[in-house]
């Protein structure tokens, strides 16, 4: 076992909170093409290269390799407005103008989720459950175009992408993913919740104090923003495709992904590819990530290929609006996205 991750997780609050109860937090790092797994104690009760995670909002990366994918086949182009994929559409004015780019950059000028979003729930603890075609449609034919539109996330913005690109391909989401990612990469364990993992076994999930919570569940309408489920060992593959420079036929589209298609503060060097985020470090080189989390799961991706690193935490637990607000204002609370931030600043030192 790497002795950087094996000693940092040995620390005392880092411990406590990685060994309550009902946690199932997994840490995987690849440092010059060697993998390391860490989990905590409950996790060895479990076959942990199995155990299958919901990797949340890490989906929209996956979303956006797709549409590099396609793109590479010339099955569609970045430009191409909404508005060719659904014909129906082609009155809309907010169809008719916004591109595909503007979608996974998050730049489309769309809010978090629908604006008819909240009328569908009737599990507030699983609230994408019933957003269906037919209410994105009547969402998107209300939007109107937003002009110089800046960053906002958005996982409307993303759903709707992995809508419209799997619907062109004629397939759902899941099987969309599994033949042009999945299945080339050797992700034999991941999927959408309308797949059937049953290789590995779907963690239950907690919210932070440890309350069951029910599994997040999405029709394709949404899924392209946070329906994905995965291993560690998945995840690991996922982040060795994108370290390695030589790949094809992924590379090429792993590569595109990775670039800047939008400067969100460039004076901080902090910018969007397909997805994924880039921060520009003091010494030049580029980290690239992204975290995910429902109301039971929090993850967290990150790698530099400069470095040769490449970070995966998993956890079957939620944050709190605490573990968010906290370090703007001083407060320590831990969280996956608390723990990626202290054992990359050490791991990246140490590069």
């Amino acid at each position: 076992m790497d002795n950087a991750i094996a000693d940092f997780m040995s620390e005392k609050r880092i411990h406590r909170w990685a060994n309550l109860p009902t946690h199932h937090l997994t840490v995987g790092l690849i440092r010059k093409s060697k993998r390391t797994i860490w989990t905590g104690r409950q996790s060895m009760e479990t076959d942990v290269k199995k155990s299958i995670y919901e990797i949340g909002s890490i989906t929209k990366t996956l979303t956006g390799l797709l549409l590099a994918i396609g793109e590479q086949h010339g099955m569609w182009s970045r430009s191409d407005r909404l508005s060719a994929f659904v014909p129906e559409w082609s009155s809309n004015s907010f169809a008719n103008q916004t591109t595909l780019l503007e979608l996974v950059t998050h730049t489309a000028g769309l809010p978090d989720v629908p604006g008819n979003f909240r009328a569908t729930i009737t599990d507030r603890l699983n609230p994408y459950a019933k957003y269906d075609d037919a209410r994105l449609t009547e969402a998107v034919l209300s939007e109107s175009p937003k002009k110089n539109s800046k960053h906002r996330y958005s996982n409307y913005g993303f759903g709707l992408l992995g809508w419209l690109l799997s619907r062109r391909l004629g397939t759902g989401l899941n099987e969309a993913l599994a033949g042009r990612i999945f299945q080339p990469l050797g992700m034999a364990d991941s999927g959408t919740g309308t797949s059937r993992q049953t290789a590995g076994q779907l963690l239950p999930v907690f919210n932070s104090k440890g309350k069951p919570m029910p599994h997040w569940d999405f029709l394709d309408t949404l899924g392209g923003a946070g329906a994905v489920r995965s291993t560690v060992d998945d995840m690991l593959t996922y982040l060795e495709a994108h370290l390695t420079r030589v790949d094809p036929p992924l590379g090429p589209a792993i590569a595109e992904c990775l670039q800047e298609h939008y400067a969100i503060m460039p004076g901080r060097g902090i910018g969007i590819g397909f997805g994924w985020m880039r921060f520009r470090e003091k010494d030049g080189t580029i980290t690239h990530w992204h975290n995910g989390g429902t109301y039971g799961s929090s993850s967290f991706i990150t790698f530099n290929r400069e470095k040769e690193l490449g970070l995966v935490i998993l956890s079957n637990h939620g944050s709190t609006i605490w573990s968010q607000l906290a370090p703007l204002i001083g407060i320590q609370v831990m969280s996956v996205d608390h723990l990626a931030s202290m054992l990359t600043k050490k791991l990246f030192m140490e590069s």
